[in-house]
């Protein structure tokens, strides 16, 4: 999908990465199934813009995960010209921004007879809030997606990583964002700034039926980037 810049002149802003990310786990607070599942989840999201991957090592004595491609909080709303020849187009890339979802599992109890099988998210919600330098920005509409990923426990005492890619922002809620701050009824700083909450909550069976759920929340704004530096 091509769009033209809201300028004359394209806003060209370095591109910020804000900090902070929030972690939860099937027994933090607003979560549940621990006692299920007898399975401890920690998390958190990393969110990236049209490249992210990751590497899982796991093994009966060590887990360990690591990251490549473009990590950024900062997700793009308007879509410029690339190429400053006036005869020549070339789009900046459009498209919905992601995040990794990071699991780590540890059992409840190592020394128990019991063996958790394999846990599985079938759904997730987001819920977006508006940060307190942001309250007259757009709302976001809460988005939900059906799934089926796997999260991985360890074999006995020890952690076991897992990881899914999920959406942060899509491009129907990067338009209804720029629509609304031109209708005149919400307000941006210079560049289209505004920040933001992403509030994740999953939803989840064990292989016995058991059920889990867990929250995790991470930052980050919204504003006219430019990425053109991630054309192929």
């Amino acid at each position: 999908m091509k769009r033209h810049s809201l300028f004359l002149s394209a806003i060209i802003i370095l591109l910020l990465a804000l900090s902070g990310c929030g972690s939860g786990g099937s027994g933090a607070p607003g979560s549940s199934g621990s006692d299920n599942t007898g399975v401890m989840l920690e998390t958190y999201v990393r969110p990236y813009y049209i490249a992210g991957g990751w590497t899982i090592e796991n093994t009966d004595d060590l887990s360990s995960i690591t990251f490549s491609g473009n990590f950024t909080n900062a997700v793009d709303v308007n879509q410029i010209d690339c190429d400053p020849l006036p005869d020549v187009t070339k789009w900046e890339p459009m498209v919905e921004h992601s995040a990794i979802l990071v699991i780590n599992a540890k059992l409840l109890n190592p020394s128990s007879s019991f063996k958790p099988g394999n846990l599985y998210i079938t759904e997730y919600k987001i819920d977006y809030f508006r940060s307190t330098d942001s309250l007259t920005a757009p709302p976001i509409e809460s988005d939900r997606r059906f799934v089926s990923i796997l999260i991985g426990v360890p074999p006995s005492s020890g952690n076991w990583y897992s990881a899914a890619s999920v959406v942060l922002v899509d491009l129907i809620r990067k338009d209804k964002y720029v629509e609304m701050i031109q209708g005149g009824m919400y307000t941006a700083r210079p560049g289209l700034l505004n920040n933001y909450t992403a509030e994740y909550t999953f939803y989840g069976q064990d292989s016995n039926g058991k059920s889990f759920s867990f929250k995790t929340r991470h930052d980050f704004t919204m504003g006219a980037y430019n990425y053109c530096g991630l054309l192929q």
